[in-house]
């Protein structure tokens, strides 16, 4: 069993309306990339922060406009934490 973040998954989600009067958005995504989104929010000020409710281990509902920067915020993310694997054949070689 691996603890990294399945690189298939996405952001879905549907539009909602908050009891704030702000458009809101249900943003699903697995537990990794939610601690992500999360992460994003707790760096903002106060009146920039965009979660609305976190809702359950994979459902979040957010702030409508801030979802264009999110989605580009976790595409930047997952591009950054994909490895890929090399077999580096003679890294041990004894030349001597």
């Amino acid at each position: 069993s691996s603890s990294t973040s399945n690189p298939n998954s996405s952001i879905t989600g549907s539009s909602s309306s908050s009891a704030n009067k702000s458009s809101g958005f249900l943003l699903t995504c697995d537990a990794p990339m939610k601690q992500f989104i999360i992460h994003l929010n707790d760096q903002k000020i106060v009146d920039k922060k965009f979660i609305i409710e976190d809702l359950d281990a994979t459902h979040l509902l957010i702030r409508g406009e801030v979802r264009d920067e999110i989605h580009r915020k976790v595409e930047e993310w997952m591009d950054a934490n994909v490895y890929s694997t090399i077999e580096r054949v003679g890294d041990n070689f004894d030349t001597s």
